[in-house]
């Protein structure tokens, strides 16, 4: 197997993508975000619509009077599109930035403890969403379901916030990019923070906070977000790594402070069901 690794920050090219695949789904049928998707492909929005890719459409479908504009080069359609694109970047993006990299941060995390513990095989096993890995393929459930033979070349998997089910990236050389949702971000709750600090001490408690809010912190970040010393920040790191809230990873010289599965619920307010 390749190597395999695990993006823990966001790509805003991809989750602006699989806005405009959920508004396209969604929206008027006849909108110009609508008419640019069929069923196996959807445009890079972040890049532009390639003639490539209208050649894409054109195979599946009779092209709509918009999109034949699109592909003739019509300044008035190309106006259209990218206003299209810039008030959904506007609207879906820019506001919620803090939350699709907190969401991504804390599924990459998740991924990376089980990296570390069973190698890349038990990650892959662990991906959910319907993905199956089986003697040396993994099986991708997406809009055509792929078989990848994972022989020498480089996997990457990246979390998407607004992605609503698995997809493929297009190939990069021999890198391939499988995108899975990344579920909900991190949450926070004055009362339960209070509760936490009481529990943890003020200190440890907003440096428990800030790491799983963050996705993973070095020393020295934990110690700028704290406001206090890299000593003072050490020594936090160290009573919640021995009350096995968080994890320390070195990977080179590199050490940075995650969140274990009992920092990350801790840290949540409890969500209660039913009436």
């Amino acid at each position: 197997m390749g190597s395999v690794t695990v993006c823990a920050l966001p790509d805003f090219d991809a989750e602006l993508t699989a806005a405009g695949r959920t508004h396209a789904g969604g929206g008027q049928p006849q909108g110009p975000l609508a008419q640019l998707y069929s069923r196996s492909t959807s445009p890079d929005l972040a890049a532009g619509v390639d003639s490539q890719y209208l050649s894409h459409l054109f195979a599946r479908r009779s092209p709509t009077p918009f999109t034949k504009a699109l592909a003739e080069g019509d300044e008035r359609a190309g106006r259209v599109l990218a206003h299209a694109v810039d008030q959904l970047r506007s609207t879906v993006i820019e506001p919620h930035r803090s939350r699709i990299r907190s969401a991504v941060a804390t599924r990459s995390v998740a991924l990376s403890h089980v990296y570390v513990d069973g190698g890349a095989s038990a990650m892959l096993r662990r991906l959910g969403h319907g993905i199956r890995l089986r003697r040396g393929v993994l099986e991708l459930p997406t809009a055509f379901d792929a078989d990848l033979e994972l022989g020498q070349g480089s996997l990457r998997i990246q979390a998407v916030a607004l992605n609503q089910g698995v997809t493929l990236a297009e190939p990069a050389g021999d890198l391939l990019t499988v995108r899975i949702p990344a579920g909900t971000a991190p949450r926070t709750d004055p009362g339960h923070q209070a509760a936490l600090q009481s529990l943890l001490g003020t200190g440890r408690a907003e440096a428990l906070t800030r790491i799983v809010m963050s996705g993973g912190v070095t020393g020295r970040q934990l110690a700028s977000l704290l406001g206090v010393s890299n000593a003072a920040a050490s020594r936090h790191a160290a009573v919640l790594r021995h009350a096995g809230l968080i994890r320390t990873l070195r990977r080179g010289q590199a050490v940075t402070h995650v969140a274990t599965p009992l920092g990350y619920h801790l840290t949540q307010p409890e969500t209660t069901s039913g009436p």
